[in-house]
């Protein structure tokens, strides 16, 4: 009996539980110092790859003989410290192959097999699922009156504040994850893409506001919008839609930058040896300003060398974009005209650009012109370009920056800040 009692055992607190919460996750049964190992594996899908995913850590028993995630330290592992989140942020790709399958939508849960081990031995394994949205939220996709993206919005159809959130710059890959669950936090939500969809805009150049407008009109007109209260978020390059939007669109009453820079910069394009950058943004039919419209060619040849050798050649492109202080000035956005609250959000090792730096710039302009609004600017050492959703696996790599213990954090302490701000801005209880 001794032994079926003492035999470790796996408590973990839930079953199924949404992305962005956190989860208890302890070891009972041992004996004081006695170390064990927490593996976590699962499955992911994505486009024509099926990947492997993989973490684990380490752990000793403290002199009651339990283990505790979100006291224990893992000591060795995917991750090392105190977080009881770790095993999820953590994850690695551990091997890949062909997915000659039906593509799976990436909002489907995740289905994570935890176990503990002992000397290459498992002793116990529990099944839990992620979930990206709540049973309650319903989603439809919308594709018309030039709107493309995703409505997220409550099943019950009552109106709620709405947020407009626009994504990286690379299309809207991450829109309809950080949608459903912000839409899980008590809001509607219209992930807006922006262009690389039929019939946007292929490139990302001359992408007019008026995008934004237009949504803002499509969604007074749904029942399940309360129209006195509209918010943006935007990440990265949809951090400056996000801004320039709130500038031009009253209705627009907050504003969360993640990532981004509050300096319209240029459109997306190949580095060539063109003599003009073509712009990102237009309003009426005419170009925002934007740093900058003169090309280097010689810079264009070094990021173009720096991508075909594997690295990383974005922080030299938007320093050279960013380096002539007048045209810099000239293309920050006028965020004082902004209808309300703005919360911007960077990581001091950004490997993309100076986050921080630009975003400082705003907060002077901001303060300079007496802003009547509440502003704040959260920065983030050892923080890189991942900061967003927080228990998601992150990479940390060369074209990111930062570490993924501190990226991390900084994920979990903004997206609380977020949805707090977005509650207060909208004054409900979400």
């Amino acid at each position: 009996m001794n032994e079926v009692f003492n035999k470790p055992r796996l408590h973990i607190d839930v079953k199924s539980v949404l992305m962005d919460q956190s989860i208890s996750i302890r070891v009972k049964g041992l004996i004081e110092n006695q170390k064990i190992t927490v593996r976590c594996k699962r499955t992911s899908y994505w486009g024509t790859k099926i990947y492997e995913m993989e973490s684990y850590g380490i752990y000793k028993a403290n002199s009651s003989g339990v283990i505790d995630l979100h006291k224990t330290a893992s000591i060795e592992g995917t991750y090392k410290g105190i977080d009881g989140m770790g095993l999820f942020w953590s994850m690695q790709i551990v091997s890949t192959k062909e997915n000659n399958m039906e593509i799976l939508d990436k909002l489907q849960p995740h289905i994570v097999f935890i176990s503990i081990e002992e000397e290459t031995q498992t002793i116990d394994t529990h099944i839990i699922e992620r979930r990206w949205m709540d049973a309650a939220v319903t989603r439809t996709a919308v594709n018309e009156q030039g709107i493309v993206g995703t409505l997220f919005h409550s099943s019950n159809s009552i109106p709620k504040p709405t947020l407009l959130v626009g994504g990286r710059w690379i299309g809207r890959r991450d829109l309809r994850i950080s949608c459903s669950l912000l839409a899980s936090r008590g809001f509607n939500v219209l992930s807006l893409g922006y262009w690389g969809m039929d019939p946007l805009s292929s490139e990302l150049v001359n992408i007019p506001l008026e995008l934004v407008g237009n949504a803002i009109q499509w969604l007074k007109q749904k029942k399940e919008i309360a129209t006195d209260f509209i918010g943006m978020h935007g990440t990265s390059k949809g951090a400056e839609l996000a801004l320039l939007a709130a500038v031009h669109f009253k209705e627009i009453k907050a504003v969360v930058a993640l990532n981004g820079s509050p300096v319209a910069l240029c459109g997306i394009v190949p580095w060539t040896d063109e003599a003009e950058l073509p712009p990102a943004w237009t309003f009426e039919g005419k170009p925002i300003s934007y740093a900058r419209r003169d090309n280097s060619v010689e810079i264009a040849k070094t990021c173009s060398a720096l991508r075909e050798a594997g690295k990383n050649p974005l922080r030299t492109w938007y320093d050279y974009l960013t380096a002539d202080p007048e045209i810099t000035k000239q293309a920050t956005i006028p965020v004082e005209n902004i209808n309300g609250p703005i919360l911007l959000i960077s990581g001091m090792e950004d490997a993309c650009f100076d986050s921080v730096g630009l975003n400082e710039i705003a907060m002077k302009r901001l303060g300079t012109n007496k802003f009547k609004h509440e502003y704040e600017h959260l920065t983030y050492e050892r923080a890189g370009h991942e900061i967003g959703i927080p228990n998601i696996s992150i990479s940390a790599s060369e074209f990111t920056g930062g570490t993924k213990f501190d990226t991390a954090q900084a994920s979990q302490d903004s997206w609380e800040k977020t949805i707090d701000f977005f509650k207060r801005a909208s004054h409900t209880e979400c």
